[in-house]
């Protein structure tokens, strides 16, 4: 398997950065490591914590177990109606692609070296 697919592949596939860590960029990988896993924590923990106010109301009997009232309390809490959380998948997406896309570049880039070095 050729370099770039597999950079490619890894970072869309396993995580992003991890291309980078196969081409030992290791500032680059660590800079998409963290923001990636940053983000993905954080909108993580904020759906967790606005769906666990609807389970604790839920439990006091606030909140009767109806699909469409369990819905409602969530769309209260904005936990699925939050543009806050819609902007942060974005951004976990174009770090994703961004990052897919700069391993190829960079795998290309190594490769087309290695080639003119030998020519």
């Amino acid at each position: 398997m050729k370099q770039t697919t597999k950079v490619t592949l890894l970072s869309l596939l396993v995580f992003p950065g991890i291309g980078h860590l196969v081409l030992k960029k290791y500032a680059i990988a660590i800079a998409f490591i963290v923001s990636f896993a940053y983000l993905l924590l954080d909108l993580v923990k904020d759906i967790h914590d606005k769906t666990q106010q609807v389970i604790d109301s839920i439990i006091r009997g606030e909140i009767p177990m109806e699909v469409s009232a369990i819905r409602q309390a969530l769309i209260n809490q904005g936990a699925l109606d939050n543009p806050n959380l819609t902007t942060i998948g974005y951004l976990l997406l174009i770090i994703w692609a961004i990052a897919a896309f700069d391993a190829y570049r960079i795998a290309n880039i190594s490769s087309n070296n290695v080639t003119e070095q030998s020519s």
